[in-house]
């Protein structure tokens, strides 16, 4: 064995404590550091012949390289709708990497039954169609891929035509929208649909929720269509829901395959006082949540939902084999029903937080979220510096700078000041033409002083351009 191989697997336990270390201080830091810290950039260190050895290499990394780390899993970091760690998620998630298991979701295997229960335990939480059945992947766009496959097959069983025969010849389905997340496009794309294959078919006025009589007018109009219909549950730029009770009715009416695109905001249903906006949702083929957003799991963990009676479209796609004969059964291992063949054993962080807090603890988490994102818009709405161009409906909203004609340029410069004032991160985005900063407070540990700390600092920064 390699010298440094060996000194390393003799001292593993030693290399543990000083990470162990390195995250006391990185806990403690999150509070008061400056959250996004600019890299200054440095000549990349290259490899060498004899090595570092891991104590070395780790070394160099938290000299060099931690203290430009973001922050994005403290309280005060409120860009790109990053929700945090758990503390049991970050344990769950430091024994997945120890026991580095290939999950691949074998009947008689301890993955797949982690899998099962903690899919299960969100469709307790959340109220979800105990019909849904759930698959993790690596992040929203591949649990959106993941989704939008499973409607494409469905769409394709209606031309007589399978995965087996491919895109190729065959007619492709009306997809309908109110707004859609750039990950939305991304994935039609790779399923060979294109980009330009979804339509827009308009919102509510001033808000980025689907219009349903525009909505039901386009279905009406392709009826003899297979129809696709992508509905919200939180936007990302501004946190609007769709109506999905209206939208359920359609279904009455219509044939079309609905995916619910609950990356964002679905983890709301955990709250008695939120799921009412969710009404409808039982109505869904398929839905989405993006575990390290608002369950506050880490990166890189999401879950596509797919309904019972859609499984084996989901199977003909992403069977591992070379032809498709049989049908999905009870014991289809997880890899023949997602984007991976080799799978990481992304469950047990979630199992690790569900278990942890239970269904009281995520509500409470989802109602202080929520009360402190309401919080921090009466602050910036009552500085005079800034007024709302969403109101937070959930946990996130939009605002841009009070004056009558705003640029981007000038947004750009506000977010830049913001993250150089060293207290938050934020990103811009547009909304009914109008230039924002959009932000998302997601994060378990939040409470009002980060709040306050946040919105005296953005209220300063816009401030100075005025």
């Amino acid at each position: 064995m390699y010298d440094k191989m060996k000194e390393d697997q003799e001292r593993q336990g030693q290399l543990l404590k000083t990470v162990l270390d390195e995250a006391e201080s990185f806990f403690s830091r999150r509070a008061s550091d400056t959250v996004s810290p600019v890299f200054p950039g440095r000549k990349p260190v290259a490899i060498s012949n004899e090595g570092m050895g891991a104590e070395g290499a780790l070394r160099y990394f938290l000299d060099e390289y931690a203290p430009y780390v973001n922050l994005n899993t403290g309280p005060r970091f409120y860009g790109y709708i990053i929700g945090g760690v758990t503390p049991a998620a970050l344990a769950g998630d430091w024994l997945t990497s120890l026991y580095d298991q290939n999950a691949f979701g074998t009947e008689g295997h301890l993955d797949r039954h982690i899998e099962e229960e903690a899919t299960r335990a969100l469709v307790d939480l959340l109220d979800l169609n105990p019909e849904m059945t759930g698959s993790f992947t690596s992040g929203a766009t591949m649990a959106t891929l993941t989704a939008l496959a499973t409607a494409r097959e469905w769409a394709a069983a209606k031309q007589g035509k399978t995965a087996d025969d491919g895109v190729y010849g065959l007619k492709r389905p009306v997809i309908l929208t109110g707004t859609a997340h750039p990950s939305v496009y991304k994935a039609l794309s790779v399923l060979g649909l294109g980009r330009n294959s979804i339509m827009s078919v308009g919102t509510l006025a001033g808000r980025e929720a689907v219009d349903v009589s525009a909505l039901e007018r386009a279905l009406s109009g392709n009826r003899s269509e297979p129809c696709i219909v992508i509905a919200n549950m939180g936007t990302a730029n501004s946190g609007d829901v769709d109506d999905l009770k209206s939208i359920a009715a359609l279904k009455e009416k219509y044939d079309f395959f609905l995916h619910l695109d609950g990356a964002i905001g679905l983890v709301a249903a955990a709250s008695e006082r939120y799921r009412p906006q969710f009404e409808g949702m039982h109505a869904a083929d398929s839905l989405t949540i993006d575990c390290h957003k608002w369950l506050n799991i880490p990166y890189d963990s999401a879950i596509a939902f797919v309904h019972k009676k859609h499984r084996n479209d989901q199977y003909r796609v992403y069977a591992q084999t070379v032809s498709v004969a049989d049908e999905v059964s009870d014991v289809t291992e997880y890899t023949h029903l997602g984007n991976e063949g080799s799978r990481r054993f992304r469950a047990i962080s979630v199992w690790m937080s569900l278990m942890a807090y239970g269904k009281d603890g995520y509500a409470e988490m989802v109602d202080r979220n929520c009360a402190m994102a309401r919080l921090f818009a009466d602050r910036l709405e009552a500085s005079g510096a800034l007024r709302l161009v969403s109101r937070p409906r959930l946990n996130g909203f939009a605002f841009t700078l009070n004056r009558d004609v705003v640029t981007e340029a000038e947004i750009q410069d506000l977010r830049e000041r913001i993250r150089l004032d060293g207290h938050t991160f934020l990103n811009s985005a547009v909304v009914d033409g109008v230039p924002v900063l959009r932000c998302s407070l997601s994060n378990w540990g939040i409470c009002t002083e980060h709040v306050e700390d946040v919105a005296a600092s953005v209220i300063r920064c816009a401030k100075d351009m005025l």
